[in-house]
């Protein structure tokens, strides 16, 4: 009964009302408990207790045009790798566009790592390979901080968190180890690792460089990165043939640049087919 009265509110709050007063009363009634939406055309397990999931159960979530690209270049048959999964909405939007793709998605962190398999199970995808470990430059241990802040998907290899001083220790794997899986020369590859990017695609030089057409979709964040390392990391994928590159401004409009702007959502092509595809 109440699952059903939190469904029903949540519908006028989508497409009739959105305040906020139905809003909050949508919070109180679900509280720490997670109910089943259809999200993106797959079903996922969401509460209202955490950004991430928050976001896609009010469907506030800000990644449209990233995920638009993902749906994009997977219904074109381009392995994905999705690289700090964290509940699996890229992962599960990709198996959901195309069930003959593979997925390779990699989630470090237990608490969104279980959800994801979750997810996974919900659906009932069998194209999607879940890894709980972290992805860098070399094959290894480091220790992960976790934000136990309202954001879950915001731990880093990088920066420690105001307020928590929690860390864990996870494997870490190169991307590289994967490269005999790649069977196609069509990779997408999505990064959002809070500050270890740079060490992600130093793990991936050999992807990279054989690999014909290759899209990426990485979060370059200046209060994490630092600009030079942003700077670093354009120079780093030019000398691999990645020949256009577009910022995403305002979470929808997409832009071409030719040097790194500021924070955002970048988007790094490489290839006829990926660079013709995306224009």
């Amino acid at each position: 009964m109440r699952e059903t009265l939190i469904k029903q509110l949540l519908f006028i709050y989508k497409y009739f009302i959105k305040s906020n007063f139905i809003r909050n009363r949508i919070k109180y009634l679900l509280g720490v408990r997670k109910v089943v939406i259809l999200y993106n055309k797959f079903k996922i397990n969401v509460g209202v207790k955490s950004a991430i999931e928050s976001n896609v159960f009010f469907d506030t979530y800000n990644e449209a045009e990233v995920l638009k690209l993902i749906e994009k270049y997977s219904s074109m048959n381009y392995t994905f790798f999705d690289v700090g999964a964290n509940i699996g909405i890229h992962s599960l939007t990709a198996a959901a566009t195309n069930s003959k793709i593979a997925v390779y998605s990699f989630e470090p962190e237990v608490n969104n790592y279980n959800s994801f398999l979750k997810n996974i199970i919900l659906n009932e995808f069998d194209n999607i390979m879940p890894f709980r470990m972290g992805v860098g430059s070399t094959v290894n241990n480091v220790l992960l901080n976790i934000n136990e802040g309202w954001n879950k998907g915001k731990h880093s290899m990088k920066i420690n968190f105001s307020g928590s001083n929690k860390k864990v220790s996870i494997p870490i794997i190169q991307l590289d180890s994967f490269r005999n899986y790649v069977d196609s020369q069509y990779l997408l590859l999505k990064i959002d690792v809070e500050g270890f990017e740079k060490e992600v695609l130093d793990g991936a030089k050999l992807l990279l460089n054989q690999v014909e057409n290759i899209v990426i979709i990485i979060e370059l964040v200046t209060e994490i990165n630092s600009t030079q390392t942003c700077n670093k990391i354009f120079s780093f994928l030019k000398h691999f043939n990645f020949d256009k590159v577009f910022k995403i401004e305002n979470n929808k409009k997409l832009i071409e640049v030719f040097n790194f702007d500021s924070s955002g959502d970048y988007i790094f092509l490489k290839g006829n087919h990926a660079i013709n595809s995306f224009i």
